[in-house]
Formats: structure tokens, C-alpha cells, sequence
């Protein structure tokens, strides 16, 4: 049962999958006390995320905030940091680049759904930044759930041990 103060969402440029992640789970994390950011991994210098994924993000009530793409680095990981990624190739990469990398998922994986691919919808139509935020919204709902569901048990023992 592992807790988190801080969740950090990667993918490869920074600029529509790992936001959207983001956004979605600032939304069902509200009143919580745990940090939502996102990262890439291939960040060569800082953007604004791109316009159809703040658009779709908008079309669902989610406001993207208007930060610019940010680039991993070893000091974005910590025992307190859990960092998801879009797919498993990612996550092996992490681990063979970061010496400091820990507590890194796939996002399908930390949302019980195995090993599932986030495809990439950049250069392509509004149609497939729709499917990517659908498909990144019931992820990242069973990953709030789990989060949510782990500090409670957290909870719950540390009110035992009183």
C-alpha cells in the first residue's frame, strides 16, 4: 500500500497525452493534498501543449492549465513521486536513462487494465485526441480510485495504531 504526495504523468513530448492525464486527475483528486504534474521525454525546448488537446480537454469541462512542456530529469523522482507513463517501451527507457527512476507504471498498468498502449494522437485529427482523452480519462479514473482507496487504508491503520 504505497501512498503519494506528488503524481507525475509522462509522455513523449509533453505536449497532449501527459497534460491531459494531468487535468483528469487534478479533477478527481480535488481537496486532496497530492501534486499533479506532467513531464516528457523528449522536451527539447518549451512549448504550449497543443491546441486540440486543450480543446478536447475543454469540451469535457477540464481546463488544461497553461503551463509549457517540461522536460524528466533525475530529480523528478523520489520514494514520494509516483510517475506514470503512456506505454511500456516508456517506462523501460525511464529505468534505463534515470538512475534515480522509482515508482514508475504504465498508466493502464497502475489502473489494473495490464499492459494497454496510450496510443499518440499528435499530428492527427480532432476525432483521435477525443478517443486518446476518452480512453486516458477511464485509465486515469481507476488509477484516482486506487490513490484514493490506498490513503484510506493509510488512514485507517495509522487511526488503529492511536
Amino acid at each position: 500500500m504505497n501512498t503519494y504526495s506528488r503524481i507525475l504523468f509522462v509522455c513523449t513530448g509533453n505536449t497532449c497525452r501527459s497534460p491531459m492525464c494531468a487535468t483528469i486527475m487534478q479533477h478527481f483528486l480535488q481537496g486532496m493534498n497530492i501534486r499533479v504534474e506532467s513531464r516528457g521525454m523528449v522536451v527539447l525546448f518549451p512549448e504550449p501543449y497543443n491546441p486540440k488537446a486543450v480543446a478536447v480537454a475543454a469540451r469535457h469541462g477540464m481546463i488544461m492549465p497553461s503551463d509549457s512542456t517540461a522536460q524528466l530529469s533525475n530529480d523528478d523522482f523520489d520514494n514520494n513521486t509516483l510517475v506514470l507513463v503512456m506505454n511500456s517501451a516508456m517506462k523501460q527507457k525511464i529505468y534505463e536513462t534515470y538512475d534515480r527512476a522509482i515508482n514508475v507504471y504504465t498508466l493502464s498498468e497502475f489502473a489494473g487494465e495490464g499492459e494497454l498502449e496510450v496510443a499518440d494522437p499528435y499530428a492527427k485529427g480532432i476525432d483521435e485526441y477525443n478517443r486518446c482523452f476518452e480512453q486516458l480519462y477511464v485509465l486515469v479514473e481507476k488509477s484516482a480510485e486506487t490513490i484514493r482507496k490506498n490513503m484510506e487504508e493509510k488512514e485507517n491503520d495509522n487511526s488503529n495504531r492511536l
